[in-house]
């Protein structure tokens, strides 16, 4: 059988940029491939590459924010397949045969996850230099990996078919049964504690490797979000605890991280910057966050993020979801000028004095912006604040009436899916969950020092008002808004807020089940919090409150099947809140 290498082993061991070849249709990777080190190194980087691709970072995009208050369409009608699937999305008229329902990206790279791990054990009997440790850390990302793909699907889709068989073949056929949400939850966690028992070491690499690939930072992250999630669907205490273990372990390493770096004397790149000044955390200061976190990649608060370079590798999903698309001089998204260019009641930001409400969106302050560019993680160039600037307000700003560039050659800004910011609000986020004083403090002080980093002025930072669990958790909820928006954890945020306030979720029965089975009775789900949905709503200058009512079931918070798959696969179930006209059902 031919040997059909899929990445240049070259390529991992030198740059961040992954080498590729596309496999064959119908051709098998057959015995003969499996015979050394090389072969199983160019399938593990493969994986990573797969995870590259534009359809799945589109749909960490479209999943992960597109449908919260915190992106909606460009005002301008662009048009085309994608455009119409997320102006219909926005509507309430969502259809099984909307583009973002297709989740063959994900499914194509847990399948690669699979096949390594079916594979890779053998090759160690067979080549001296492909070692059993090696093998273990191979063993280790892919097993990471493939959790964090079907943590996105189970998030997205809520009731996922789960196989953990490797197809050798692309005319093979994954015919499985859809899962409910407790049991995928919990092969995910199975996956990611034995990826922790030899796991790549966060100080294993001194560049782009020690977070572009899985280590025991990064498969502690994804731990602690899959343990929120699932506290959050079942009101579970002890699933809260277990985030708030995970979410430490991350943030005691990446302590001890930087206090290594401090004794060793050496620069503290990949990723410089100052760390905050009086700082708890080894967090970057405000001034120099922007540039190291985003522009440059791979900082210092990193945790695990996707390497591009803008040629081999290129972002195309966010360049054509931020910035350009279609030869068109916009995104196909733009943030909200309701509640993102100026502050206020129902804003994103309390004040201007933040350095984020500046980052985040071009000409943020205009009032005639029909709507707002992003600028987070599209703009390669600094705002310049310094030091010297930072307690004047009125000089602070350089970017503050900045034009958006008209073009970008290369799009190379790397996709982040953890930083140390983000663990530290999880832990806030589950420490409010223990509704006791102790939990409350510490939750109130997480929430701070990613507040006071950002601050111009840090006698402007949050102060505590908060005099209730549910102001508490408010203030999570809104830092994490101001912090992460954008980078595709914001619709995440508000499914987990509304499902800790609502009872009878069944987690170990998917829709079709609770629905009863082909006579569906949409009327037996969950109606979502009311709360959680006003703030969905709040992007809409009008119609928000139709828009709500399509939306108002456990059901309506997840994708539909799409349509080809359901055909390919006679065991798939619809998602029964859609009819047969293809819209929402609106239910009473």
């Amino acid at each position: 059988m031919k040997k059909y290498i899929l990445f240049a082993i070259s390529g991992i061991l030198l740059t961040s940029c992954l080498d590729t070849s596309v496999l064959p249709n119908d051709i098998t990777i057959g015995e003969d491939f499996w015979k050394d080190k090389a072969d199983v190194s160019s399938m593990v980087s493969g994986t990573y590459k797969a995870m590259c691709a534009e359809a799945v970072i589109e749909r960490c995009i479209v999943w992960g924010d597109f449908r919260s208050d915190d992106l909606n369409t460009v005002a301008s009608n662009i048009g085309g397949t994608k455009y119409n699937s997320l102006k219909d999305m926005a509507a309430g008229n969502m259809d099984y045969n909307n583009t973002y329902s297709d989740w063959t990206a994900l499914y194509q790279v847990i399948n690669r996850c699979n096949i390594v791990l079916s594979r890779a054990r053998d090759v160690v009997e067979i080549d001296p230099s492909y070692t059993l440790e090696t093998y273990n850390t191979d063993e280790s990302q892919m097993l990471a990996l493939r959790a964090l793909c079907y943590f996105y699907l189970v998030r997205a889709f809520r009731d996922v078919p789960y196989s953990d068989e490797a197809f050798m073949n692309s005319s093979q056929k994954m015919l499985a049964e859809q899962q409910a949400p407790a049991y995928v939850l919990q092969r995910c966690i199975d996956d990611l504690e034995a990826a922790l028992q030899h796991p790549l070491s966060p100080m294993g690499f001194q560049d782009w490797r020690r977070y572009g690939l899985l280590n025991r930072d990064a498969i502690n992250a994804i731990l602690a979000d899959v343990y929120l999630w699932r506290a959050s669907m079942m009101h579970s205490t002890a699933d809260f605890q277990k985030a708030i273990q995970y979410c430490d372990a991350v943030i005691d390493s990446k302590k001890r991280q930087n206090e290594l770096a401090q004794e060793s004397g050496t620069p503290r790149r990949p990723g410089g910057g100052a760390i905050s000044e009086d700082a708890q955390f080894p967090l970057i200061s405000g001034e120099q966050a922007y540039e190291e976190i985003f522009i440059n990649g791979n900082s210092s608060e990193s945790i695990f993020e996707l390497q591009m370079d803008g040629t081999n590798d290129v972002n195309s999903a966010l360049c054509n979801s931020y910035w350009m698309t279609g030869g068109r001089n916009m995104g196909l998204m733009a943030a909200p000028q309701s509640i993102f260019n100026k502050t206020g009641e129902n804003m994103v930001y309390a004040n201007d004095y933040d350095y984020r409400y500046w980052d985040n969106c071009f000409k943020v302050n205009s009032t005639d912006a029909a709507d707002l560019s992003v600028r987070k993680m599209v703009d390669r160039s600094s705002l310049g604040n310094t030091s010297d600037t930072r307690n004047t307000k009125s000089n602070a700003y350089p970017g503050s009436n900045i034009n958006r560039p008209n073009n970008a050659s290369r799009f190379q800004q790397n996709w982040i899916f953890y930083r140390l910011s983000d663990i530290m609000l999880m832990k806030a986020e589950a420490l409010v969950q223990l509704n006791d004083t102790a939990s409350f403090v510490e939750a109130f002080n997480l929430v701070r020092e990613v507040n006071k980093r950002s601050m111009a002025d840090t006698l402007q930072a949050v102060t505590n008002n908060c005099v209730s669990q549910s102001d508490y958790e408010q203030l999570v909820l809104q830092e994490r808004q101001r912090e992460l928006c954008f980078e595709g954890k914001r619709w995440f945020d508000l499914v987990r807020y509304s499902y800790r306030h609502v009872d009878g979720i069944q987690a170990d029965k998917t829709l079709y089940e609770i629905a009863g089975g082909e006579a569906a009775n949409v009327s037996r789900f969950v109606q979502n919090y009311p709360d959680m949905m006003s703030l969905m709503v709040r992007k809409y200058s009008e119609g928000g409150n139709a828009i709500g009512t399509k939306m108002n079931t456990e059901a309506h918070l997840y994708f539909p099947i799409l349509n080809s798959e359901q055909k390919a696969n006679y065991l798939l179930h619809q998602n029964p809140v859609y009819d047969e006209d293809d819209v929402y059902v609106k239910t009473k």
